[in-house]
């Protein structure tokens, strides 16, 4: 069972309620013409260059009229609320391809990319492939509604080249603030999810990793009493398929009340990513889900998202390696863009 279990709630502001990000303004920050011109810049430097995204390091993609919003963007991720969302890019001026490079450019200033898929993709399309949600299938293939979780990396990046035809609605949380309702309501639950849950690997491990991992915490608490979360159901979910090993009646109650918690109204967060915008959120304490869509039937038009993972070892107080790195490294999940294109070449 785990060790030390924070018994107080947490006050941090990455545990907002619904009525609270409505309120603040300071997530949200709206680029401005100036800042899209240093973008433009930067883009058209490394077009010169012929570089392809991998290999652009943050040396190569320099945005100083970004000092301080790349500085507001940190801050408010790494110890506001957990989340920013950057607005104003006139995304219709770009091609994908420039669109890729754009946002690999940004990241460079918050993080290192790291891989998402025993594909090594550095950038995910989160589009619908036209497959059934299950199995092996990850969630970012398909139109289906998604269920609470974080991604498997220390930040997620979401870029909305394209909205679908109706539907699609971004759902935030903060599993700060389902930590502090389980406190109140039924801290019986706390070990259990600090003791953590068997995840299936859906096909991606690799090389000498089994097809289900050991238990990951759901909640794992620091010795200064930082708490830090990780959480996908559907991958616990195909562990017990996969083994043919239920979860105790305690464990699934005691997930079964955070997915409620999860989608209480008055701490979720649900809105529109717009073509154009950017979202960027810590994987420890911000959690997100999807409402299912309906696509265009043109292929030009319909639903696509770009998804980046960063690794930044500065982003929160995390004692648990289980908890950062339990599931998988997804092929070459972990690795720099350096070392991709020096294995590349």
């Amino acid at each position: 069972m785990p060790g030390f279990i924070r018994r107080t709630p947490i006050t941090e502001a990455a545990a907002w309620t619904r009525a609270e990000m409505e309120a603040d303004p300071e997530w949200r920050i709206r680029l401005t013409p100036a800042h899209v011109a240093a973008l433009d810049r930067a883009l058209a430097a490394v077009q010169a260059r012929g570089l392809p995204f991998p290999a652009v390091t943050k040396a190569d993609f320099p945005l100083p009229e970004w000092e301080g919003l790349l500085a507001t963007l940190w801050r408010q991720i790494a110890a506001g609320r957990g989340v920013a969302l950057l607005r104003g890019l006139p995304v219709e001026r770009y091609t994908e391809a420039e669109a890729r490079l754009i946002f690999w450019g940004i990241g460079t200033h918050l993080g290192l990319g790291v891989t998402q898929n025993a594909a090594a993709e550095l950038i995910a399309g989160v589009y619908d492939r036209g497959r059934p949600y299950g199995g092996d299938v990850r969630a970012y293939q398909v139109n289906a509604e998604l269920s609470m979780h974080c991604d498997n990396s220390d930040l997620v990046g979401l870029f909305c080249l394209r909205q679908a035809k109706s539907g699609g609605e971004t759902l935030l949380v903060s599993a700060l603030s389902i930590y502090n309702r389980i406190l109140a309501e039924h801290p019986e639950y706390l070990p259990l999810l600090h003791r953590g849950f068997p995840y299936d690997r859906k096909g991606e491990e690799g090389p000498g990793e089994p097809a289900v991992s050991g238990r990951i915490p759901l909640f794992s608490t620091a010795s200064d009493g930082t708490v830090s979360a990780r959480y996908a159901r559907s991958y616990i979910t195909r562990a017990e398929q996969r083994t043919g090993i239920a979860l105790a009646p305690a464990e699934k109650a005691a997930l079964d009340f955070f997915d409620r918690v999860a989608l209480d109204p008055a701490l979720l967060l649900e809105f529109h990513l717009e073509p154009g915008d950017m979202e960027f959120a810590s994987n420890y304490t911000v959690f997100h889900a999807r409402r299912g869509y309906q696509d265009h039937p043109e292929a030009d038009r319909r639903r696509l998202m770009l998804r980046l993972w960063l690794q930044n070892d500065g982003l929160r107080r995390i004692e648990d390696e289980q908890l950062r790195f339990g599931f998988t490294r997804f092929g070459n999940h972990g690795r720099t863009a350096a070392e991709l294109t020096q294995v590349a070449a």
